[in-house]
């Protein structure tokens, strides 16, 4: 990712953007930190707030025609928020809070023609940049159209206030001009700049048209003159006074600097904003009324009126999210961290685990309005890392293991249907299923030679997607290219797949391969008569997220489901939303804790049992706790399986056996071949109380490494003994991880007592 990449990735980000009032407010005032301040009663924060935007505040706060209000997303919910009312209460009942500095002496003299809201503001703000600032005015006092308000709605203490401010900068007012020719003259001599208000009376007489400035610098035809102010073909509108002032002031500080008037000024004034705010969900509520109206709101009253803020923001990526919320940020600051992680040349990579632990499923970008697109930044992280040898090897190695072991010669295999020398189609059912649920494997298989003409293969083993999801793209092209060889081999048939995961690597890497999904195949056949009761009660479905762009897939479940009488009530997040287990990126193996959260977050989804089509949801949602059942466990249940709900997660050292001894099996039984000789180190038996086994699942620890660190103990005798309890304790390091078990001998085997594992390099590994 190099910055050109970043900058648009964070400006994809809508999260940052100004919410719709302060996007609508002429001069952008912070009206959500206002509302937070004074809804915690925070009276001087919230006058803060106004001080550091809002130029004479107290005159503004009392008079502002809150432009506001009428963008409040409160509105749709309820009545938007009376934030005049409220900055009317602020400034009558706090005093100033914050005084803006006034930076040093620049040079550069400006001419104010005249003594309404738009000339005291351009004077304040150039006075405040070090600018020398004559307000010249043929009033005998400052205000001009401000004069006009009642004084118990703008007081005359308050003006007067304003001119003391206005001292308190340096401004030298001027009153008693006549404006004409002459006048003109003095001034252009005198200045550097002028700035015209079209309150001010008198300006018909001056040889300059102020009545069509330019409206993105005020700009009028005369060099260094500008205007803005009075009343528009809209009206008089105190707001649209202090945004002309404010331009003004900016257009003549670049002018004096002789730098562009029009560069980077689309946000000047109310301006759109990409900020997406959902309201629904939240409760309606009428907007507080004052118990007096004539005095306004109490303290009470505003603080009430004030909670009704719904503080708008996006989040929405974040607020179904496990990854995101995990890490407490939202996709702007994390690509900025990915970036500098990246960025890094000595020192410690703080992001890895981050990077490593999203589940690369697509939900945020499919919820994003704007797509922002978080997987395909840590995925390319990941392969960015891979190449620059900074990726920790830990993060990924057992998942790569795990594949190593699928596409391994006790678990893959390929065959063409027995009795048949050619295949129109592949069953392909995935690495997962085979671990989770061979019997289904088996029996699925079986029913579709039954039904299909032309003869259907079967390939047991892995698409690869771990290589993949690490950022091992070498890996991946290798394990792609040998399972393309393999299909070419039997004659290219179309490819039958149960594992949505595979389903999206074939369609995405291999696009050239004829590939349909089970669900869809199932769907169009006769189903098996049914051998399993169907629950009474309605249950939810947990697509899985590889679908999410496969409606037709998610088509043909349901109706396979509904043929089965199954009664389904669908959750919101589900389909295109459908959260991720937690296998997916690989999540669980990068980060154990985060996987598990996610896992739990997705069975959460619905208080009815669960019915997943994916290996993995069903095995991880039923790890969480939730009763779950897999679709094959209702079209092909397990002879001894009761109720397919209560099947439980069969964990990473049973997958193993599983797909092993699936291999063994259809090897014997359907083409009654020898299986395949087993490693000594399998004579072990092992009796592993389910504590432990939980505990090896935690730690990644396979019954495959107890196996060779006792039998490598045992022939060895290199072990250390308990003299208390008589537990011998021993180690072995098969490639990059030594494996430590606690272990005691048994008249069948050995019982297993505790399991851990480390990468530290010890004295003996050395030699």
């Amino acid at each position: 990712m190099d910055q050109p990449q970043l900058r648009t990735l964070e400006a994809t980000c809508i999260q940052e953007e100004s919410p719709q009032c302060s996007a609508a407010c002429p001069i952008h005032i912070d009206v959500r930190a206002f509302m937070g301040c004074l809804a915690k009663e925070d009276w001087r924060g919230a006058r803060r707030v106004l001080d550091r935007t809002m130029p004479f505040a107290d005159i503004v706060g009392r008079i502002c025609d809150e432009p506001c209000r009428r963008a409040c997303k409160r509105a749709e919910t309820g009545d938007p928020l009376a934030v005049g009312s409220l900055e009317r209460f602020c400034v009558t009942t706090v005093p100033m809070v914050l005084k803006q500095p006034r930076l040093p002496a620049k040079g550069g003299s400006v001419a104010v023609i005249g003594s309404g809201l738009s000339a005291m503001t351009a004077a304040l703000d150039l006075a405040r940049k070090g600018r020398n600032v004559v307000m010249m005015t043929g009033d005998e006092e400052v205000g001009g159209s401000l004069r006009g308000y009642a004084e118990e709605i703008l007081p005359a203490r308050v003006l007067s206030g304003a001119v003391e401010t206005l001292d308190s900068y340096g401004v030298n007012i001027q009153f008693g001009w006549s404006l004409n020719k002459e006048f003109f003259d003095i001034v252009r001599q005198d200045s550097d700049a002028v700035f015209f208000d079209r309150d001010c009376a008198g300006l018909a007489s001056l040889p300059v048209d102020c009545t069509h400035p330019d409206p993105l610098t005020l700009a009028v035809g005369n060099d260094g003159c500008f205007a803005g102010g009075g009343t528009t073909e809209n009206g008089f509108s105190i707001m649209k006074q202090v945004e002309d002032g404010r331009r003004a002031a900016l257009s003549i500080e670049r002018y004096l600097q002789k730098v562009s008037l029009t560069a980077q000024r689309e946000r000047e004034g109310a301006c759109p904003t990409r900020l997406h705010t959902v309201t629904i969900g939240i409760e309606s509520l009428k907007e507080v009324q004052p118990a007096d109206p004539s005095t306004g709101f109490t303290q009470q009253e505003s603080a009430r009126e004030a909670s009704r803020c719904i503080q708008c923001e996006c989040m929405e990526c974040v607020k179904q999210c496990a990854f995101l919320q995990e890490f407490k940020d939202y996709p702007k600051r994390l690509v900025r961290k990915i970036y500098n992680n990246q960025a890094i040349v000595q020192g410690t990579r703080t992001a890895n685990k981050m990077i490593n632990s999203c589940m690369l499923c697509g939900q945020c970008t499919v919820i994003c309005p704007h797509d922002f697109p978080m997987a395909t930044v840590c995925r390319s992280t990941r392969e960015n890392m891979v190449a620059k040898s900074t990726m920790p090897p830990s993060a990924h190695e057992f998942a790569l293991q795990d594949m190593e072991f699928s596409l391994g010669e006790f678990s893959a295999m390929t065959r063409h249907q027995p009795g048949r020398d050619s295949s129109r189609f592949l069953f392909y059912p995935g690495c997962q299923l085979a671990g989770s649920a061979p019997f289904a494997v088996e029996q699925t298989y079986l029913h579709l030679t039954g039904h299909l003409a032309g003869g259907v293969g079967l390939m047991l083993g892995c698409c690869g997607i771990p290589a993949h999801w690490s950022g091992r793209q070498e890996l991946f092209n290798q394990t792609m290219q040998s399972f393309q060889a393999e299909v070419n081999r039997l004659g290219d048939p179309l490819i039958i797949t149960a594992c949505s995961s595979c389903y999206a690597v074939f369609k995405e890497f291999a696009p050239e391969l004829q590939v349909q999904s089970l669900w869809q195949i199932l769907d169009r056949m006769e189903l098996p008569e049914r051998k399993t009761a169907i629950p009474p009660q309605p249950m939810t479905i947990h697509d899985p997220c590889t679908v999410r762009h496969d409606p037709e897939i998610r088509a043909s479940v349901r109706n396979i489901i509904k043929k089965l009488g199954i009664s389904i009530e669908e959750q919101p997040y589900s389909g295109e939303l459908t959260d991720c287990c937690g296998y997916g990126g690989l999540m669980q193996f990068a980060n154990v804790p985060l996987g598990e959260k996610a896992a739990r977050a997705k069975g959460l989804r619905s208080d009815l049992d669960g019915l997943a089509y994916c290996a993995m949801c069903r095995d991880n949602i039923a790890a969480s706790g939730r009763r779950i059942a897999h679709l094959l466990d209702y079209l092909f249940p397990a002879a001894e399986q009761e109720d397919p709900l209560l099947r439980p997660n069969p964990g990473f050292s049973r997958r193993h056996e599983n797909r092993a001894r699936l291999k063994q099996h259809l090897l014997n039984t359907l083409w009654h071949e020898e299986p395949v000789m087993t490693p000594d180190y399998k004579s072990i038996k092992l009796f592993i109380p389910p504590q432990v086994m939980e505990l090896m699942n935690t730690r990644h620890i396979l019954e495959d490494d107890i196996q060779k660190v006792i039998f490598q103990a045992e022939q060895t005798g290199k072990r250390l003994v308990d003299p208390e309890n008589g537990h011998f304790l021993a180690s072995f390091k098969p490639v990059r991880v030594t494996y430590w078990v606690e272990y005691q001998p048994d008249k069948q085997g050995y019982i297993v007592h505790n399991a851990y594992s480390h990468r530290m390099i010890l004295p003996g590994d050395a030699k």
